[in-house]
């Protein structure tokens, strides 16, 4: 037991060191995305100007933002308010990175209730390579997604403690079950009600769980009422508050029109779009099979076994997507809360593989060295030897540190002088060498386990893990960088020269976000207008222009093309998506080029 326990703790502390803490490195680096703008602009408003229950929607000082429940905003908000936490990028994403870490936990601990901490260790290696997962609107940005992953791992692993508990443990369960769900229900509120769906079907399934439902009507009719305290109050302040604008906004034109329409264009995808999606990064990450097995390995134990654990995982993965895939507007981060359970069957196939290969192999290696014994007395007698038995464990121990250091790092090589001494690409030649010494010493039935777990270690993406290390400190900050500078030199020379605008399309949210603090901000009144060119090259009105790239190619066309400026040049500029910012006069030291010569 004692044993067992320590064993859990040390999965537990790989889990934690490998895949959470890492979460959290370089966490403020990079720019905001698009949507981590507009959350992060309601956070930095309800910071300004005190209104908790009416978050504001960029790019607007004042609009109210009704798209989502609040609760997120108030969980980056908080622990700023109380100066727990900075107030910058790294504090507006420290609680995704919490949560992603959380979702990590409950998935090892998922994993190791389907088939031990192999099972949940592989299942999160699985989740943390997926590149979008961590990278992409996910786990390391000021999102939704990190919360909403997190309530449905947590979700699942407090719903199967519940049924495997009859008793009041069990009904604790119950209640963090629920109380995660309202986590997800007032970040996201729609996507998370595939949560208690999904469950309950199970409920329904399963004539055993039916059973005590209805037993323990009086717990679950408690616990539907709390929930329906905790996340009734702001939809009822936000009716009286704002009326029909409030359901035309959160369900009518972001939930409704996305099923059956779309806000987007670009976000119209047919039916298998999450398959094609999910396959393209499996085959990214060099996974594909591996989910493939695990899939059709744990679908074929729930069936034989009549598994609730195994049907639950099964249908976390099924229901929604199969829901989802219904409707017209796709993201690939919609799925993400759906991500897990694929991971889990993969993880669940290199147990059972973990579990089961030891037995045959050892089996295997008896009747080898049964043969070799037979066939070639004298060099068995000579390996079991103590010098050749010495000597061969030698060799065995090298070749095993070899293929462990190939499996984690993709190869060894060994130079001297520029000359190549040694060199490994991969583990099957170093695995092959502990084969061959470990029958001809008999000593099978001492490495088959280290055989398993080697072969299985050669299928793992481990190069793909230290990929995605090495992304957490490569990310850059053009828009925050730029932004910085220019409030520099506005306090060195004493003035707020504020920007002169022509987006025609609206403002990026991200650029909004890092801009609005160089105010004034003043808008083109009219097409090409003139103004363009005054602040560019009058010195007595010089200030950041921001034009979108199609403005700032028909001005020049309009002006006879860069030959025609003064100079014959344009300002420096840093250009953004779809956008351009032109610096001139002293503004120029924030460009590139000047802040790279004056690294120089």
């Amino acid at each position: 037991m004692h044993q067992g326990l320590r064993l859990s703790r040390l999965w537990l502390a790989v889990i934690v060191g490998a895949f959470c803490l890492p979460l959290f490195v370089g966490l403020g680096r990079p720019d905001l995305e698009t949507d981590e703008a507009i959350y992060s602009f309601a956070v930095e408003r309800i910071l300004e100007v005190g209104d908790w229950l009416e978050p504001k929607s960029s790019p607007s000082e004042t609009v109210v933002f009704l798209e989502k429940p609040p609760l997120k905003f108030w969980l980056v908000a908080a622990p700023m308010k109380a100066g727990l936490l900075p107030h910058s990028l790294f504090g507006m994403r420290f609680m995704d990175a919490l949560a992603g870490s959380l979702a990590f936990i409950y998935v090892f601990a998922i994993g190791t209730l389907l088939a031990g901490p192999v099972c949940g260790g592989v299942a999160v290696l699985l989740l943390f390579i997926n590149w979008p997962l961590v990278f992409e609107h996910g786990l390391r940005t000021n999102n939704m997604e990190a919360m909403l992953v997190l309530s449905y791992c947590a979700g699942v692993f407090h719903f199967l403690r519940w049924s495997a508990l009859d008793d009041e443990r069990g009904r604790r369960q119950a209640l963090y079950a629920s109380l995660y769900f309202v986590l997800g229900f007032m970040t996201k509120f729609v996507a998370a009600l595939f949560l208690p769906f999904t469950l309950g079907l199970v409920v329904l399934a399963s004539p055993r769980l039916r059973t005590r439902v209805l037993v323990e009507w009086r717990l679950w009719l408690g616990l539907a009422a709390l929930v329906l305290a905790l996340v009734a109050p702001w939809f009822i302040y936000s009716q009286v508050r704002f009326g029909s604008l409030f359901w035309e906004t959160i369900l009518g034109e972001h939930v409704l029109r996305r099923l059956t329409g779309t806000l987007v264009p670009s976000h119209l995808h047919p039916w298998h779009y999450y398959l094609q999606a999910s396959w393209h990064e499996f085959v990214r990450e060099h996974t594909q099979w591996l989910m493939v097995a695990g899939l059709a390995v744990l679908l074929a134990q729930t069936v034989r076994r009549q598994w609730l654990e195994g049907a639950v995982v099964l249908l976390w993965a099924a229901v929604p997507l199969t829901i989802i895939s219904a409707g017209t507007s796709k993201l690939y981060h919609y799925a993400y809360p759906f991500l897990p359970p694929l991971a889990l069957a993969a993880g669940y196939a290199v147990a059972l593989v973990m579990m089961l290969a030891p037995v045959q192999l050892r089996k295997l290696f008896e009747w080898a060295e049964d043969a070799i014994a037979r066939q070639a007395p004298r060099v068995a007698a000579l390996f079991r030897s103590p010098a050749g038995l010495g000597v061969a464990s030698v060799l065995m121990l090298g070749a095993a540190a070899v293929a462990i250091w190939s499996g984690v790092f993709g190869g060894v090589r060994i130079r001297i002088d520029g000359a190549t001494l040694f060199k490994s690409a991969g583990i099957l030649r170093p695995l092959l060498v502990v084969v061959v010494f470990a029958l001809l010493t008999r000593t099978g039935a001492r490495v088959h386990r280290l055989v398993v777990a080697l072969l299985v270690l050669g299928v793992m993406p481990l190069e793909s893990y230290l990929g995605q290390v090495n992304r957490l400190e490569t990310a850059k900050s053009p828009m925050r960088d730029t932004a910085s500078c220019l409030v520099d030199v506005e306090q060195r020379l004493g003035t707020h020269a504020g920007i002169f605008v022509d987006l025609p399309e609206g403002i990026w949210h991200p650029l909004y976000y890092n801009f609005r603090r160089l105010q004034p901000w003043t808008t083109a009144a009219v097409a090409l207008d003139p103004a363009i060119a005054q602040h560019l090259y009058d010195p007595a009105v010089l200030r950041p222009v921001l034009l979108s790239d199609a403005v700032w190619d028909e001005w020049l066309r309009s002006r006879g093309g860069r030959l025609a400026l003064p100079g014959g040049v344009a300002p420096p500029m840093v250009p953004f998506l779809d956008t351009v910012l032109l610096l001139p006069g002293p503004f120029a030291e924030c460009s590139p080029e000047s802040r790279l010569r004056a690294m120089d």
